[in-house]
C-alpha cells in the first residue's frame, strides 16, 4: 500500500500530537495523587483531632476561697492598670 509524504507527514504530527497530550495526561495524573494522599492524610489529622476533643478534660482543681481572692485583687489591679493606660494614650 501507497501513503503519500503529506499523508505520512500528518500521521506523524498527529502521533507527536498525542505523545504531548499523553505526557501532559501522565504529570496531571500524578499531581490529582498526589493531592489526593494529601487530602487523605488531612482526613486522618482531622479524625484525630475530633477523637482527641472527644476525650473529656481533666477536672479543673477547685481553688480555695484565699486563691481566690487572690485572683480577684490581681484582676482589679490588671483592670484598673489597663484603663489608665487606655485614658494615657487618649490623652495624648
Amino acid at each position: 500500500m501507497f501513503i503519500s509524504n503529506d499523508e505520512k507527514k500528518y500521521l506523524f504530527d498527529q502521533i507527536k500530537a498525542l505523545a504531548r497530550e499523553q505526557s501532559i495526561m501522565a504529570s496531571d495524573i500524578t499531581f490529582l495523587k498526589a493531592k489526593l494522599k494529601t487530602a487523605e492524610g488531612n482526613v486522618l489529622v482531622l479524625k484525630q483531632i475530633v477523637e482527641f476533643n472527644r476525650t473529656s478534660p481533666k477536672p479543673k482543681k477547685p481553688k480555695t476561697a484565699a486563691q481566690k481572692a487572690k485572683q480577684a485583687e490581681y484582676m482589679r489591679k490588671y483592670t484598673a492598670k489597663k484603663r489608665a493606660e487606655k485614658l494615657a494614650l487618649e490623652q495624648r
